[in-house]
């Protein structure tokens, strides 16, 4: 990092403070008669003062408080950390330059997305939840008073004025649904995560498709009006003449039953998926949920989707996308189609076998789209240091253009500030670059609206369980998608009020 940009990092948080100040004098001021009223144990009222050197605070003999000049430490779980060299050795080196910049220790820890919530829960009975925890797959973690309410740490920071309103969106659907109170907040962005669809083409060229019919230049396809005639040919091409191989897949498998929330949007249900934005009833059973489930069904047994789409998820798809067994992958967001990608299939990425297009619409432009972000959790915070430390990072990480294209680089992330797309080379470094960044992600994130999975208490059983449990009555038993969502609803609707 250069100097200047030292300067900025810095000038930012100090902006930061001095907005929180100038917040602080507006109320102090017209309470400057209750000084020694407010509560804090003993009997120093208005003769303690307090001399904060940002790092805590300690008590004299005397009874005076005065400044701790220890640097905090922030405990951090990050889930990601686990999926890749790449994405640690990035992590671990950007973590080492932000504490020998600022003196702030960041201790991370990786947990895998499926332990989140189990470990979590376990860190809590025990009294040693972390400061912050990655929850973009298990936002419910955040319910029942775990999640620390950052309303104020947000309007303050440097990153409310750079970060897109559609991405925050999300976020204020989480904070509603975690906290029963419309307006909260309770995570801070680390970016953006839209699902869209990756095309092999390969498969295009052997089905006379033109990939400009199907990537970004075209637009969204709809579910029904044009998916079923582009499939069809890749069915009747070689490839899709083989045993094993398909156009596409969806997912059904229990860890992957957050594709929910990708199809009911779609056909214009709830924006949180299988519950409402308020997250108080079920919305698997409504028409629009019925509509999305019986589109998988049907595209199952029209072999469109694979014919063992009850037991696949994400990884199956992209393995199969990878070995040329499957036309196109819509499974996956922007950093696995990109990390990953890069990372296991380097010379396909590079010599064109893959192009991109946007999400799919059945009639609304809205997808599922992964909300990368820090919980602030209430009981890892003991003073005020650890917050603005918490903030610092965050600022210093996220709102850096250059840390931005790192970690579209390394992550997958899409900035949180969209016209850093347009404004950074890197995002049009090579064809391949421009068709992803500035065609896809760019495209996805003007055009769609993004639905978020559920932020409400027992979150993975009404994400992941109960539908899984839906898929098999409906794929393996005969189930009507009338009968076996309306017993979802009613599995999910007990467990929202068993959680009320």
């Amino acid at each position: 990092m250069t100097g200047k940009q030292s300067e900025e990092s810095a000038s930012g948080h100090r902006s930061v403070n001095r907005r929180r100040f100038l917040k602080a004098a507006g109320a102090g001021a017209a309470a400057t008669g209750l000084a020694g009223c407010s509560g804090g144990g003993g009997g120093g009222g208005a003769d303690t003062t307090t001399e904060s050197t940002g790092g805590g605070e300690t008590q004299s003999d005397s009874g005076t408080t005065v400044g701790n000049t220890d640097k905090p430490t922030l405990e951090v779980w990050l889930s990601y950390y686990t999926e890749g060299k790449t994405k640690k050795q990035y992590t671990d080196k950007l973590v080492k330059q932000f504490e020998s910049e600022t003196g702030i220790t960041i201790n991370i820890t990786g947990v895998p997305y499926t332990d989140v919530t189990t470990k979590f829960r376990s860190a809590r009975a025990a009294g040693n939840v972390p400061h912050l925890v990655e929850v973009m797959t298990r936002p419910g973690i955040l319910a029942g008073g775990a999640g620390m309410v950052v309303n104020d740490l947000w309007e303050s920071s440097t990153l409310a004025d750079k970060t897109s309103d559609k991405i925050m969106a999300g976020h204020k659907v989480w904070g509603s649904q975690s906290t029963g109170k419309k307006g909260n907040l309770v995570t801070f962005p680390l970016g953006f995560r839209p699902y869209f669809s990756a095309w092999r083409t390969d498969w295009l060229e052997q089905a006379g498709i033109d990939p400009a019919e199907v990537n970004y230049k075209a637009g969204s396809l709809h579910w029904y009006d044009d998916i079923p005639g582009i499939y069809d040919k890749l069915k009747q091409t070689k490839l899709g003449q083989k045993k094993g191989y398909f156009p596409d897949t969806t997912g059904m498998k229990s860890s992957d039953e957050e594709y929910m929330s990708l199809y009911i949007p779609q056909h214009g249900g709830s924006m949180s998926g299988v519950v409402n934005k308020t997250g108080d009833k079920a919305t698997i059973d409504t028409k629009e949920a019925r509509k999305a489930i019986k589109m998988q069904k049907d595209y199952v047994e029209n072999g469109y989707f694979h014919a063992n789409s009850i037991n696949t998820g994400d990884e199956e798809s992209t393995t199969r996308h990878w070995a040329g067994k499957q036309a196109v992958n819509h499974l996956q967001d922007s950093t696995d189609l990109w990390g990953d990608y890069l990372e296991e299939q380097p010379k396909a990425m590079k010599n064109g076998t893959y192009t991109w297009g946007l999400p799919m619409n059945a009639g609304t432009k809205a997808a599922l789209a992964w909300l990368p972000s820090l919980g602030f959790i209430g009981d890892g915070f003991s003073n005020q240091a650890e917050q603005d430390a918490a903030v610092k990072f965050l600022e210093w990480w996220i709102g850096d253009s250059n840390r931005a294209v790192q970690n579209a680089k390394n992550l997958g992330f899409v900035p949180v500030a969209p016209d850093q797309i347009q404004k950074e080379d890197f995002f049009a470094k090579t064809e391949m670059h421009k068709e992803f960044w500035r065609g896809a992600a760019m495209k996805t994130l003007k055009n769609f609206k993004p639905a978020v999975i559920p932020a409400v208490p027992g979150a993975s059983a009404i994400t992941y369980d109960i539908p899984r449990k839906m898929h098999q009555r409906i794929m393996q038993q005969g189930v009507s998608v009338e009968k076996a969502t309306s017993q979802a609803a009613k599995e999910i609707n007990r467990r929202l009020k068993q959680n009320q």
